[in-house]
This record gives C-alpha cells, sequence and structure tokens, in this order.
C-alpha cells in the first residue's frame, strides 16, 4: 500500500502538469519530462505499439522542444489568436510503485477544453504517465494519452493535453 504522502505528491505533480498547460507555461511543462521523455498519444483503442502503428503523436524530448519553441513564437499564424486549455485531471491512481520505489505508473482521467478565437474543442480520455523521481522531484519518461475518439478525424493539436 502506497503511503497517503507519497500518493499526495504523485497527484500534485500530476496536476502541475495540466495546470502548467493551462497557464502557457510551456518552457516549465518541458522540464517536467526526462530528456527521454516521450509524449505519446495513439490511433487505436488498446494501441501498445507506437513505432510500428501509426500514432496521432509519438514525440520524444527534442521534438516536445520544437513544439514549444512553436508555441512561444508569438507570430506564428496559426496560434493567432493563442489558444488557452482547462484540464481536468480525475480518478488519479498509481498502478505501481510503492514507498521504497523511484519510478511509478500513474493513471487518470482527463477532460480538456481548448479554446482558440469562436472554436472550442473538447477532448476526454485516459492518460498513463510513467514518472521517476530526480531531484527532488518527478520526470516524466513517458506519457500515453488515450482520447476516447482515437480513432476519428482530428486537426493538428497546438497544445499538449
Amino acid at each position: 500500500m502506497l503511503p497517503y504522502e507519497v500518493f499526495r505528491e504523485i497527484e500534485l505533480f500530476i496536476l502541475k502538469e495540466a495546470r502548467l498547460l493551462d497557464e502557457g507555461a510551456f518552457e516549465a511543462w518541458l522540464d517536467l519530462y526526462a530528456p527521454q521523455g516521450i509524449y505519446w498519444m495513439p490511433s487505436k483503442p488498446g494501441q501498445t505499439d507506437p513505432l510500428n502503428v501509426a500514432s496521432i503523436v509519438y514525440e520524444d524530448h527534442a521534438i516536445l522542444a520544437i513544439r514549444v519553441q512553436r508555441l512561444l513564437e508569438a507570430r506564428a499564424l496559426v496560434l493567432t489568436p493563442m489558444p488557452r486549455t482547462v484540464h481536468m485531471v480525475s480518478n488519479i491512481e498509481v498502478l505501481s510503485g510503492d514507498a521504497h520505489s523511484q519510478e511509478f505508473e500513474v493513471a487518470a482521467a482527463f477532460l480538456c477544453t481548448e479554446i482558440q478565437g469562436d472554436r472550442q474543442r473538447i477532448y476526454t480520455g485516459r492518460q498513463v504517465h510513467h514518472i521517476a523521481r530526480q531531484d527532488g522531484s518527478f520526470r516524466i519518461r513517458r506519457k500515453r494519452v488515450a482520447l476516447m475518439n482515437c480513432d476519428g478525424v482530428h486537426a493538428p493539436m497546438t497544445i499538449p493535453i
């Protein structure tokens, strides 16, 4: 059984990630990722292979850094007006790891609303973070975002979910 203090520390980390995205603090968000961190959004329900099956998004740290750089470019036409998001994360559950672990697998449900001008998009699904302790906090080694409608048609997503 995971001690409450450890669970709460993990929960606050997961919530911090959502808050940083909502605040547009993209550089601070990127700092949550380990140098080998992966952000993955499968294109099929139950997809387990991100490399041999097409994904909506599969980005390593270097590509995430390019994404952040583009988000910070004030004159990017696709970002006029700048999209804003509200992430709601709930049902956080530690799937693996204990009080003595340095690595954890954490699942949660999410709802993300993105607003850009008059357009509003809503994303829902489940996410799983693989996190590891580092420098007094955690770093994301992999985040898997499973959209409920992952097999649908999607417009480009500028702000990560």
